[in-house]
C-alpha cells in the first residue's frame, strides 16, 4: 500500500512538472507574441498564474478520474487517456473562467496554450519520468509469468519492450521438466505451475500473468481462480491472437456465467470513414507548404544522378479492388525490369528471396540516391498527392501490386475494404525485415482494429522509425 502511494505521488510530481512547463510555454507565447498584436490585453506575470493552485488540481483530478494513476498502461494507451483527461480539464477551466467572469484575472489565451502544449508535454514527461522512477525502483512491479511456451516468451518480449508499464519479470513457471532451470529471454524457469503460491508469497509478487492459451477451458478457469486468491492482479492470455479486439465491449450474462464480446468494425461506420477522410485531407493540406519544397529538391537530385522522370506512377490495388496510379520517387535505373530478370535467372538464392518477400535486400537495380530514399522512406512522399485525390490514406494497408492478388489470398477482401496508406502498421513493425505473410496479417489486423487514435499513434511511430532508418531497404 505504501509503495502504491509512493508511485502515485511520484507520478503526480511528474505531471505537475509537465503542467507548469506547459503553463510557462503558454505564458511566454502570450507575453512575447500575442501581446505584440494585442497590446491592450491586461499583463499577467508567470507567478500570477502559479498562484491559482486549483488549476493544476483540476488537471490532476481528471487524470485520477480516468484511472491513469492506478493502471500500468503501455505508452500509447496512457497517452490516449492523458489527452482525454487534459482536454476535459481544459474545457472545464475555460467554462469556469467564462461563466465566472474571470477573464480579467485569468488569460484564456494562456489556458488554450497550456491545453495545446500539455497534450505533448504530459506524455513526454511521463515517458522520461517513469524511466527515472523505474531506475529508482519506485515505478517497478515484480511480475511472474505462468507458462514458458511461445505465449509466455511473447509476453516477456512485449513487457521488456514496453518498460513504460513498469513491469519487471522475475521468471517463469512451467510444468515441462526439461524447461526448468533454462532461461527464456534472459529470465529463468523457476519451477512448476503448482509452485506459484510459494513464489508469489516469497518474492512479493503483485501481478501474475497466465500465458498458457492452449490449456483446456476448465483447467484454465480453475488455475485462474486459484491464482486470483494469491495475487492482487491476475492477467490471462486467451487463445485469441490475431482477432480484432481493440474495439470490443465486454457484456455479461451473470446467470449463465458467460461473457459476450461485441467486436465493432469501425471501418464500416459512415461517420468513422468521414472522420478518417477529413483527417487525411486536413493533415495533407496543412503539411503541403513543408512537403512541396522537399519534393522539388529530391526531384532535382534524382534527375541530376540518372536520366528519366523523378516521379513515376505505378498501378496498385486500391479500395474495393479498383486499380489506381500510385506515385513514388524513382529509385531505380530505367532498365530495372531487364536487370531484375537477369538476376533472377542467374541466381537461385536471390530468386528465393524475391519469391519470399517481393524485395531484395541488396538490389542492384537501385540508384545511390534511391537507396537513401528507400532507407528513409522518402520515396513515398509523392503519395501525398494520392491522398489529396482520395485514392489513398495517410495510414492504411500497403498499396499492393496487381500481381500480388494471389499471394494476398483470403485477406484480399479485408485489405480492399480500406484505402491503401502512405504508412501503416507494417512500417512500424519491422518494415522490410518482416516476412510477406506477416505483413499481410498486420494490414488485416489494422483494418479490423482501426481507430483515429491508432492512426495518430502509427504516424508518430513512423517518424521515429524513419529517423532511425529501421528495417527499410
Amino acid at each position: 500500500m505504501t509503495k502504491k502511494i509512493t508511485q502515485i505521488l511520484g507520478l503526480i510530481s511528474v505531471d505537475l512538472l509537465a503542467f507548469y512547463s506547459s503553463l510557462f510555454i503558454a505564458w511566454t507565447t502570450r507575453a512575447k507574441i500575442i501581446d505584440t498584436f494585442f497590446p491592450d490585453l491586461p499583463p499577467f506575470s508567470y507567478s500570477h498564474f502559479i498562484s491559482f493552485w486549483w488549476i493544476p488540481a483540476i488537471f490532476i483530478f481528471f487524470i485520477f478520474y480516468e484511472g491513469i494513476y492506478e493502471k500500468n498502461l503501455p505508452f500509447w494507451d496512457e497517452t490516449k487517456g492523458l489527452v482525454k483527461s487534459i482536454s476535459l480539464a481544459s474545457i472545464t477551466l475555460l467554462a469556469i473562467v467564462t461563466l465566472g467572469k474571470l477573464g480579467d484575472k485569468i488569460s484564456r489565451f494562456v489556458l488554450l496554450g497550456t491545453w495545446l502544449t500539455s497534450i505533448f508535454a504530459f506524455p513526454i514527461f511521463r515517458l522520461w519520468g517513469k524511466k527515472f522512477l523505474y531506475n529508482l525502483g519506485i515505478w517497478r512491479e515484480r511480475v511472474l509469468i505462468i507458462g514458458a511456451g511461445n505465449a509466455g516468451r511473447l509476453v516477456m518480449e512485449g513487457l521488456r519492450r514496453e518498460k513504460h508499464m513498469g513491469y519487471d519479470v522475475i521468471g517463469f513457471l512451467d510444468d515441462d521438466e526439461q524447461k526448468k532451470g533454462n532461461t527464456i529471454s534472459g529470465k529463468k524457469v523457476l519451477g512448476k505451475v503448482t509452485d506459484f503460491p510459494k513464489f508469489i508469497k516469497d518474492m512479493g509478487i503483485k501481478t501474475a500473468i497466465i500465458a498458457i492459451p492452449s490449456l483446456p477451458p476448465e483447467r484454465l478457469s480453475v488455475l485462474t481462480a486459484d491464482v486470483q486468491n494469491h495475487s492482487a492482479n491476475t492477467m490471462v492470455i486467451p487463445d485469441l491472437k490475431g482477432i480484432a479486439l481493440i474495439n470490443t465491449d465486454l457484456l455479461h450474462l451473470f446467470r449463465e456465467e458467460l461473457f459476450l464480446m461485441n467486436i465493432r468494425n469501425n471501418m464500416k461506420s459512415i461517420t468513422n470513414r468521414f472522420i478518417k477522410m477529413l483527417f487525411d485531407i486536413s493533415v495533407s493540406i496543412i503539411s503541403m507548404p513543408l512537403l512541396l519544397p522537399v519534393i522539388g529538391i529530391i526531384g532535382i537530385i534524382i534527375k541530376s544522378e540518372t536520366p528519366g522522370p523523378a516521379i513515376y506512377a505505378h498501378d496498385r490495388i486500391g479500395k474495393n479492388g479498383k486499380t489506381f496510379r500510385c506515385y513514388k520517387f524513382r529509385t531505380m535505373y530505367r532498365d530495372a525490369e531487364e536487370r531484375l530478370k537477369e538476376i533472377l535467372d542467374s541466381d537461385e538464392e536471390i530468386r528465393n528471396e524475391w519469391l519470399e518477400n517481393w524485395k531484395l535486400k541488396d538490389d542492384p537495380r537501385i540508384t545511390k540516391v534511391g537507396r537513401f530514399l528507400r532507407k528513409t522512406s522518402l520515396d513515398e512522399l509523392p503519395q501525398i498527392f494520392n491522398v489529396i485525390k482520395g485514392e489513398m490514406s495517410l495510414v492504411g494497408p500497403r498499396p499492393y501490386l496487381l500481381r500480388e492478388k494471389a499471394d494476398i489470398g483470403e485477406n484480399l477482401y479485408v485489405i480492399c475494404s480500406a484505402k491503401p496508406g502512405i504508412t501503416g502498421l507494417w512500417q512500424v513493425s519491422g518494415r522490410s525485415d518482416t516476412g510477406y505473410r506477416y505483413r499481410v496479417k498486420l494490414d488485416s489486423w489494422y483494418i479490423m482494429n482501426w481507430s483515429l487514435w491508432l492512426d495518430i499513434a502509427i504516424i508518430f511511430k513512423t517518424i521515429r522509425v524513419v529517423v532511425k532508418m529501421e528495417g527499410a531497404y
